[in-house]
């Protein structure tokens, strides 16, 4: 089993860093990022559907969460930000400023695993990072399109069903999927110009 105590001991082995008031919790994944490489750890008990979920969420917050940042900041400062990103020396001030006000991060910016005993996450910066992780983890094993497509073909409750079948998803996560690829789009704004009609004329 996977948990709190147990990354904190793998990393103490390794000599990384870790923040020490995590709240001890059972994980399905972890993934330990660092100088443009990853490891990822994943709950070997969990089912196989569990676990090829897990993989793509964290493949998707390393992409996300670390090789997109890393990018944008060495596309900002140059080669000479790249001691930096991989804790070899910390930003000088000029960094630091330039990094604020230019919305460049060149540090970690989410701490990924913030959430107390029960896994509630603790913090909205975390739930658009975990929200953003899952969309893009979806993407990877469940195409919108083909998503989509499965579901037009189904009533709501088979329709779950049949995603969690034809993608290999937890049922959990075929619902929560089918959630977001059927919300209710918000309705469009007010247009004068679409009420009249191209020509000016109406309809």
């Amino acid at each position: 089993m996977l948990t709190t105590d147990g990354v904190r001991d793998w990393l103490g082995w390794r000599d990384f860093e870790y923040h020490e008031d995590e709240a001890p919790r059972r994980l399905h994944g972890c993934m330990v990022a660092n100088a443009g490489g990853a490891v990822l750890l994943m709950d070997s008990e969990d089912s196989l559907e569990e676990q090829r979920f897990t993989l793509a969420h964290e493949v998707a917050h390393f992409v996300l969460d670390h090789l997109v940042p890393r990018d944008w900041a060495l596309r900002m400062f140059g080669e000479s930000i790249r001691p930096v990103l991989d804790g070899l020396r910390d930003p000088t001030p000029h960094e630091l400023i330039s990094s604020h006000f230019s919305r460049v991060p060149i540090g970690v910016q989410v701490k990924l695993m913030d959430r107390n005993q029960t896994g509630t996450i603790q913090s909205a910066k975390v739930l658009q990072a975990e929200r953003r992780a899952d969309r893009l983890a979806f993407e990877f094993l469940a195409p919108a399109a083909l998503a989509m497509e499965t579901l037009s073909q189904h009533s709501e409750d088979d329709g779950v069903e049949a995603l969690a079948t034809r993608f290999g998803l937890t049922r959990r996560a075929a619902h929560e999927y089918a959630r977001m690829l059927v919300r209710p789009r918000r309705p469009e704004r007010f247009s004068l110009v679409r009420m009249l009609g191209t020509d000016g004329r109406g309809q």
